[in-house]
C-alpha cells in the first residue's frame, strides 16, 4: 500500500475533482481510487482522518473507531468510514457529512499526538470502542491494544506487568462511569481480553467459545515438531485437542505469506497441522471467518473435526 501522503491528492484550487482514478474525500482532497478500494475500514478511517485534518480550521481530536484505526487497532464489525472526533466545548458543532462529533468530556491527559494527528490516548480509545462496537469486535480491539503494549515477538511472550497495567487503566475508566452506555459489555471484555491473540479472528473465536461455555484454551502453546518450534492458537491439553484459526488474511498478508503463493500457504498449513498431531498425539481443528458467524456454526465445525460431541460444560 502507498503511504497516506502518496495516496491523498490535495489541491489549492476550488475542488478540481478528478473524474478518473480518484475518489473524492473532501473538497480539494482526493484519494487514489484503487488505494481506497483496497483498504479495509481501518485504512479508510486513517485516510479520512488525514483528509479531515488537512481541511480543518483547528486540529480535531480523533476518537472512538477513528482513534483505534490510527493506533492500528482493528474495528471488527464496523463499516463506518466517517471520522469520529471529540468536541468537549460548551457548544460543540453538529455531526454532519463525513464527521461524527461526540460532545463528551475530554481531559488534556487523554490526548496524544500520533502520526501528526491529535488522538485519544490508547486506554481511552479502548474504553470508548469496547462500549460501542459489537462484543466480538470490542474484544478484538482490546486484545490488539494489549498486544501492542505488552507482546514481544522475539521471545513470543507477553509482559504480564505491562498487560495488567494497561488493563488497570481501562478498568479505572469503567469503574468511574458505572452508568455509561455499554458499560456492562465493557466489564465483560475487560475480563476476557488477552494480548496473545494475533488476529481479530482469534479474538472472535475466543468470544464464540465463551458464548458456548467451552473450557478456556491455552493460548500460544509452544510445541516442538519435526518442522521446528511452533505455537498453537488454541490448545486443550486435557482433551488432547488443539485449534487453529486460518483466516483468509493468512493467504494474502505478506506478514504471513512471506513470499509464498496461496497454494503454498495452504500446503504448508496442512503439513504444519500434521507435524503438530504427530508431535502431540492430539487432534487438530481448523476454522475461518465463515465458521464464526455465530457460536452454533463454530460448534458444528469443531464437532465435525473431533471436538467431543456434547462437551459443553
Amino acid at each position: 500500500m502507498a503511504s497516506i501522503d502518496d495516496a491523498l491528492v490535495r489541491s489549492t484550487q476550488l475542488d478540481p475533482a478528478p473524474t478518473v482514478g480518484f475518489t473524492r474525500l473532501r473538497r480539494g482532497i482526493h484519494v487514489n481510487a484503487e488505494e481506497w478500494a483496497a483498504q479495509h475500514v481501518e485504512g479508510r478511517q486513517r485516510l479520512r482522518a488525514h483528509a479531515v485534518a488537512a481541511s480543518a480550521r483547528r486540529a480535531p481530536v480523533y476518537s472512538h473507531i477513528t482513534a483505534a484505526a490510527l493506533w492500528r487497532v482493528p474495528v471488527f464489525g464496523s463499516r463506518d468510514t466517517r471520522a469520529h472526533v471529540i468536541d468537549p466545548g460548551e457548544n460543540p458543532a453538529k455531526s454532519r457529512g463525513d464527521v461524527v462529533r461526540h460532545g463528551i468530556p475530554l481531559s488534556d491527559e487523554d490526548v496524544v499526538m500520533l502520526d501528526g494527528l491529535l488522538v485519544t490516548a490508547l486506554d481511552r480509545t479502548v474504553y470508548d470502542v469496547i462500549r460501542v462496537l459489537p462484543a466480538e469486535g470490542g474484544l478484538a480491539a482490546f486484545d490488539a491494544a494489549l498486544r501492542r503494549v505488552a507482546w514481544d515477538d522475539e521471545s513470543h511472550t507477553i509482559d504480564a506487568d505491562a498487560s495488567d497495567g494497561f488493563r488497570a487503566l481501562v478498568w479505572r475508566r469503567i469503574f468511574a462511569n458505572p452508568g455509561a452506555r455499554g458499560i456492562r459489555r465493557a466489564r465483560l471484555l475487560a475480563e476476557l481480553a488477552d494480548g496473545r491473540a494475533q488476529l481479530p479472528g482469534e479474538s472472535v473465536s475466543r468470544y464464540r467459545m465463551w458464548e458456548l461455555g467451552m473450557p478456556a484454551a491455552q493460548l500460544q502453546r509452544e510445541v516442538l515438531t519435526d518442522l521446528g518450534r511452533t505455537y498453537l492458537d488454541f490448545a486443550w491439553p486435557r482433551l488432547r485437542r488443539f485449534g487453529e484459526f486460518d483466516g483468509a488474511v493468512k493467504l494474502v498478508d505478506p506478514e504471513f505469506t512471506r513470499g509464498r503463493t496461496p497454494a503454498q500457504v495452504v500446503r504448508d498449513q496442512a503439513a504444519r497441522r500434521a507435524a503438530i498431531e504427530n508431535a502431540t498425539g492430539w487432534i487438530g481443528m481448523n476454522w475461518g471467518m465463515p465458521q464464526l458467524d455465530d457460536c452454533e456454526t463454530l460448534l458444528d465445525a469443531l464437532i465435525t473435526q473431533g471436538w467431543p460431541r456434547g462437551y459443553r460444560p
